[in-house]
């Protein structure tokens, strides 16, 4: 870290320098640019007529240029502004204040491939947010900022703590299969961004390693761009299949001096617990011989029951007596009352705190100019013993040579480091389960065992009943893979490290005011090195095991373009071309142990038994192409892109895909004349575009691979690499290519009451073809599947976004709503096929399913059987009876979503909050099934000794001895001992009760700020200090999901909609400070 500190005081240094050189060449002029308002305006263009000579106002609406000696004149121009030109005359400070014009509607936006462009050209969606959304109130992964602000944009917290992952989804997911995770390709300041995800839970655990958006941090960013549909994206060809990702970071500018900004963000994190368990039963079980109506709620309620109560699992089963305060023997041979001991999960989790400090410097002039930024995060998670830190240096200079020749660099360095990521879903070591399995009548703590080694059994700890010796699990019943949370907690341990570089350099030639050439180099290149520990004396692996791993990843792209721009009276022509290099590296070695020598000494070198693997994957991608816009008068723009891609991973003769769009956009506020005052803008569009998933195909997929390494006898044994002893793996395909989508789009964009009022509406269409599928052969060919494009998939939806302005003056007040529905439906699968399951959670009854004529990511689970009258049926003992038959449950993907944005400001205070919803989706929590297996869950109060009484009436299905099945009607309440059966039975045999509404309204973000008046800051070095309340996930305003988050999800993948186990919902609220100097 020291010398990569060091060896930016070269490039900083020179920069300076470069600036001195130009102010003493030249006399700067100072100023703030300034709304009707009064207020500083960030952003607005100021230049010298007449020359190349420009710069842009900061933050705080100040700029500062340098002017040659003699008569100069100012332009000053903003989007929506009329555009001013001020003589600058022997003055060297100048004020401006701009006077709204409601036909100056000329926004400019980046857009594929770093193309600025006049938002009159559009012609498909595109918005754009500004960096400011993701610093106030923020998380430490920048993507989370962006839900409920974008129409068609899902974006989905994956509950696995605050280093997890996140799930970014745009206008539905393009693609069936499991090796596309459906989210977006993002690219930085023109360079696509790796964004890959090194490990999440599934049906057996696992835990969430994050995604590449951790990295990037929110204090360097100027905006992002997401570009929706095909048409916008169609440019990147074979990566835009999910949509883009635009981040532009921040640049430095031309100014007096060298600007400093800092800005200081600490929040609290709280748990805030969604369940309501049942407090009045404790630990036991329902025993005794004979029907299950005659058995009687029993408790360990005298020493020698301690070890029967271990053994058979009744410290984890809250069906005994209700508690009335009487002596009970624990696990630790105490006497303990037999009470309520409170809300455990006050006492295991704890505040979770993230302090974030960031500094930048920038300055220099018009053709010299830096920005270096600094950060640096510290996260300690509400989980004990877990947090995330997180270190930034960014860099950035622009330098002119001349009139004709501009070189733009970056380089962002991070380093990030994750203290014991949780284990989620049904991963042994998974603390946050084995809260829930806390029983009423025990407190936590009993549980803690050795101070110095939480969790561990100890000397003068209590007698394990397991015969652990000291330094082994303390467990508190006989299940061993019931983990006690605070050796989870403590002594699982993980720890992973990241190194990473992005960077990038531009160099531009203007070779006549109509016609440039510029080329492009970007380097995206990650270092992951971590350990993984299963600690010796564990439940259920008493030897332990330990793994270790690092992973490098590296993608170069080398870009050119040649462009043409020019007006012909009326016509104007844009034109560019160009082509793109792309190579893409993948390499990891792990080494695993398992048992170890030496007790307690975890080292792979210590480790009984070893194993290493190495994987190396590389891939590239040669592209062509261009685009060529043609527009009438500035109100009718006709725009077709094409762009050729061959790739390395396929085929050679099939190795090359092109990827066309056209669309077309036509302003008719401003093309007919005679339009009513009240409308200020308005615009219709319409496109048409291709884009693929070049990471749908594997590198090596389509070659099937011999490899050796398995031995027979101490001998080298060959085989392929993708098959099996069992002829159950999978044929490479040499044809496979990757999916592609094709989208049509229609738009409307109007604004009315100068531009105080405004709408844009957009329909889609789109359609995957050749989808990725593993299709079943003949198993005599020594294999069981092989991969073919057949899938199909569709998606339609609509999309609205309002805004307003409905108070003007010293009491502003700016509102957005945005909303979308997307359907998607399944259109076709293997041929044959009708169903293809995803994922599973670990109750093993329910899959996420991808279904012919369903929408993407369907639920389907078992039911309790029902006569051909629709009543239900069960067994002898009342309990639900089910035909082993999965059925559709509903989707786990919403169709609706949407926010309202307000802000509110009234002189030097501004309000802010944000409200994000979504609707149509459905949830299974596994959490809620075990819960009530397991009588925590309130619903299982019902039927027990002095509660409402559990009622069944449908129909009874009798079995005989010979087999013989018989039925008869059914309408009575249920014995408690029936009652504790019926509910242990109810998640294996009736999915559909834990199948909830995963609708909500959430109060998503709060700000609340006041900023100094510039007044009193005259006579201080600080321009501008601001201080805020800030605030994230406040409040859940309306769910129906019964004692869990409905956002719950244990995976970023495409099995949304479970819930099983993982990190409970936290709210955020502190403080934000910025200073400029």
């Amino acid at each position: 870290m020291k010398k990569l500190y060091r060896s930016m005081g070269l490039p900083i240094a020179m920069l300076l320098l470069f600036t001195s050189m130009a102010l003493a060449q030249n006399r700067t002029v100072t100023g703030t640019i300034t709304d009707e308002n009064g207020s500083g305006m960030p952003g607005v263009n100021v230049i010298v007529k007449g020359t190349s000579a420009g710069t842009t106002t900061d933050s705080d609406g100040k700029y500062a240029i340098a002017v040659p000696e003699g008569n100069a004149t100012l332009v000053v121009s903003f989007i929506g502004y009329a555009t001013q030109e001020v003589e600058v005359g022997a003055r060297t400070a100048i004020d401006v204040k701009l006077e709204s014009d409601v036909k100056q509607l000329s926004e400019v936006v980046v857009t594929a491939l770093g193309i600025e462009r006049n938002t009159k050209a559009l012609q498909s969606s595109v918005t754009q947010v500004s960096g400011d959304n993701f610093t106030q109130a923020r998380e430490n992964s920048m993507v989370n900022g962006l839900a409920g602000r974008v129409a068609g944009v899902n974006v989905t917290k994956i509950a696995t703590g605050p280093a997890g992952s996140s799930r970014v989804v745009i206008r539905g997911a393009k693609s069936i299969g499991t090796n596309t995770n459906n989210q977006p390709l993002y690219v930085i300041d023109g360079i696509p961004m790796d964004n890959t995800n090194y490990g999440q839970a599934g049906v057996w655990g696992g835990g969430d390693q994050g995604d590449g958006t951790s990295s990037i941090s929110p204090d360097d960013i100027q905006s992002m761009t997401i570009l929706k549909g095909a048409s916008a994206g169609a440019l990147y060809g074979a990566r835009a299949a999910q949509g883009v990702i635009l981040i532009t970071t921040k640049k430095g500018s031309a100014r007096k001096g060298v600007g400093i900004e800092f800005n200081s963000n600490f929040v609290f994190e709280k748990i805030y617990n969604l369940t309501d368990w049942q407090h009045s039963y404790g630990s036991g079980a329902y025993t005794g011989v004979g029907s299950l109506a005659n058995r009687v709620s029993t408790k360990a309620s005298n020493p020698e029951d301690v070890q029967t109560a271990f053994d058979n699992g009744w410290y984890d089963q809250a069906w005994g007596p209700k508690l009335d305060g009487s002596t009970v023997y624990h696990f630790d041979g105490k006497a303990h009352p037999y009470s309520y001991q409170g809300d455990q999960w006050d006492k295991f989790y704890r505040t979770g705190t993230s302090f974030t400090n960031s500094l930048a410097f920038s300055g220099g002039s018009e053709t010299q100019n830096f920005r270096f930024s600094m950060s640096n995060l510290n996260s300690k998670s509400v989980i004990p013993n877990s947090g995330f830190d997180r270190v930034n240096l960014s860099l950035a200079s622009n330098s002119k040579f001349g009139k004709k020749l501009t070189l733009t660099t970056k380089i962002m360095y991070s380093n990030e480091k994750a203290k014991n990521r949780p284990n989620v879903s049904d991963s042994p070591g998974n603390g946050i389960q084995s809260v829930y399995y806390i029983n009423n009548d025990y407190n936590i703590d009993e549980y803690k065992g050795d101070p110095n080694k939480p969790g561990a059994v100890y000397a003068d700890g209590p007698v394990p009943l397991d015969g652990k010796s000291n330094g082994q699990e303390l467990q508190g019943s006989s299940n061993l893979w019931g983990q006690n949370p605070y050796w989870a907690a403590y002594q699982f341990k993980n720890t992973d490290m990241r190194d990473r570089i992005i960077a990038s350099g531009q160099l531009r030639y203007d070779i006549t005011d109509f016609l440039y050439a510029q080329v492009k180099g970007g380097m995206d290149w990650s270092t992951k090195r971590g350990s993984q520990l299963t600690p010796e004396g564990t439940g259920y692996q008493l030897g332990g095991a330990l793994t270790e791993y690092e992973a490098r990843q590296r993608e170069i792209n080398l870009e050119y373009i040649v462009g043409f721009n020019k007006t012909y009276g009326k016509i104007g022509v844009n034109v560019f071309g160009g082509g793109n290099k792309m190579t893409r590296e993948y390499e990891k070695t792990d080494a695993v142990g398992n048992g170890f020598n030496t007790p307690f000494l975890a080292a792979i070198n210590n480790a009984a038994s070893k194993t290493f693997n190495y994987d190396y994957r590389k891939s590239g991608i040669n592209s062509l192409f261009g685009s060529a816009e043609i527009s009438w008068n500035n109100v009718l723009y006709v725009t077709g892109t094409i762009r050729n891609d061959w790739f390395s991973v396929l085929t050679p003769r099939i190795n090359s895909i092109s990827y066309p769009s056209i669309g077309a956009s036509f302003v008719f506020s401003d093309a007919f004349t005679g339009l009513p005052t009240w409308l200020s803008f308005g615009k219709v569009r319409a496109s048409w575009g291709q884009v693929g998933s070049a990471f749908s195909v594997d590198p090596y997929s389509t070659i099937t691979q011999y490899t050796t390494g398995l031995t027979h006898l101490s001998r080298p044994l060959g085989y392929y690499s993708s098959a099996t002893t069992t002829n159950n793996g999978n044929l490479n395909n040499p044809d496979l290519v990757p999916y592609t989508s094709t989208e049509t789009e229609f738009g409307l964009d109007v604004r009315f009451f100068e531009n105080r009022l405004g709408m844009d509406l957009t329909y889609y269409s789109q359609k995957t073809t050749d989808d990725i599928l593993n299709a079943p052969i003949s198993r005599a060919s020594g294999f069981g599947t092989t991969s073919v494009n057949l899938g199909q998939l569709t998606n339609k939806g609509v999309e609205l976004l309002l805004t307003g302005q409905p108070l003007r003056g010293n009491l502003t007040w700016d509102v957005s709503l945005n909303f979308a529905k997307n359907n998607s439906k399944i259109v076709s699968l293997i041929p044959g096929t009708t169903v293809f399951n995803i994922e599973e959670p670990r109750t093993r009854t329910v899959y996420v399913s991808q279904i012919v004529g369903q929408p993407f990511g369907t639920l389907t689970g078992l039911k309790q059987r029902t006569t051909a009258d629709g009543q239900l049926i069960y067994d002898k003992d009342g309990a639900p009876l089910t035909d082993n038959t999965y059925q559709i449950l509903g989707s786990g993907v919403p169709n609706f979503t949407g926010g309202l944005n307000n802000s509110f400001t009234y002189k030097q205070f501004n309000l802010t909050f944000l409200i994000d919803f979504k609707s149509g989706g459905k949830i299974y929590s596994g959490t809620n099934v075990r819960m009530t297996e397991a009588g925590f869950h309130k619903q299982t109060l019902a039927g027990r000794d002095g509660e409402a009484p559990l009622h069944v009436k449908g129909v009874q299905e009798l079995v005989d001895d010979a087999g013989n099945v018989t039925q008869e009607p059914i309408d009575r309440n249920l014995a408690p001992g029936e009652a504790q059966n019926y509910w242990s039975q109810l998640g294996e045999r009736a999915q559909d009760h834990f199948v909830y509404d995963a609708s909500f309204i959430k109060l998503r973000q709060v700000t609340f700020g006041y900023s100094i008046p510039k007044v009193m800051l005259q006579k201080t070095p600080f321009q501008t200090v601001s201080l805020s309340f800030v605030a994230r996930n406040l409040a859940i305003l309306y769910k129906n999901a019964e004692n869990i988050d409905p956002e719950s999800s244990y995976t970023s993948n495409n099995a949304q909609g479970l819930d099983y186990f993982g990190v409970p919902p936290t709210r955020t609220y502190g403080f934000n400070l910025r200073v400029t100097f």
